[in-house]
């Protein structure tokens, strides 16, 4: 015989799901809005309240998920990063799996589909451009945590093949990569003529990196 607390207790986890569900809904919408907004009109220039209209949800909703916008902004860009960062990886993986193939091709290659991306992707431009000065000291905080571990987990197995100098410093080279990526996105986002920026800047890039390829190892691969 089915008691009613027995009825209770078998619908009381759909019903605790319910609401989780509608959060999380409710906060992918927001971050669906402020993605478009901070690409269309820049984080200066989108205000909390037109965030909330376009997901359709009260200021109070917005401030249950999220401290302020810039806290929003964090996030996209810690994302975006992790993106960035997962390519990486899986390139190191496949220099590891294929011993014989000439690793450096694969990091130019790694290298020029970042920037590409300045060109094909607005909200990868966009958050690159602005991060910056929207997220100050936070900014170097999720470069060095989230963005530099992948280049030097890269440049590690790099050296273990014998690709790069035996004495090159990892950790410092892959914050000076960044740094130069970075800036590299920034030249080619604000530049007239974005394709040859890139060209400009992937050759620059890789002239600095020839400088660490080991004797006989070209930076081309």
């Amino acid at each position: 015989m089915r008691t009613a607390s027995g009825a209770a207790a078998r619908t009381a986890p759909h019903a605790r799901r319910e609401p989780v569900i509608y959060a999380e809904q409710t906060r992918a919408d927001l971050v669906a809005a402020a993605r478009k907004l901070f690409v269309d009109n820049g984080f200066a220039d989108t205000s909390v309240e037109a965030i909330t209209a376009a997901a359709q949800v009260s200021k109070g909703t917005f401030y249950h998920h999220f401290p302020d916008k810039k806290a929003m902004f964090a996030e996209l860009y810690t994302e975006l990063l992790q993106r960035v960062g997962a390519l990486a990886d899986a390139a190191s993986e496949a220099i590891r799996a294929t011993p014989g193939e000439p690793a450096l091709a694969a990091v130019s290659n790694l290298t020029h589909a970042f920037l590409q991306r300045t060109i094909d992707d607005p909200l990868h431009r966009e958050l690159m451009a602005q991060a910056p000065s929207v997220l100050v000291e936070q900014y170097r905080h999720i470069n060095d945590t989230v963005a530099q571990p992948p280049i030097e987990r890269l440049l590690t197995v790099l050296a273990e093949r014998g690709d790069v100098e035996p004495d090159v410093p990892v950790a410092t080279v892959a914050r000076l990569l960044l740094a130069v990526l970075c800036e590299g996105n920034q030249i080619i986002a604000a530049a007239a003529d974005r394709e040859d920026a890139l060209a400009r800047t992937f050759h620059t890039i890789t002239l600095l990196m020839s400088g660490l390829a080991a004797d006989g190892v070209s930076a081309h691969g």
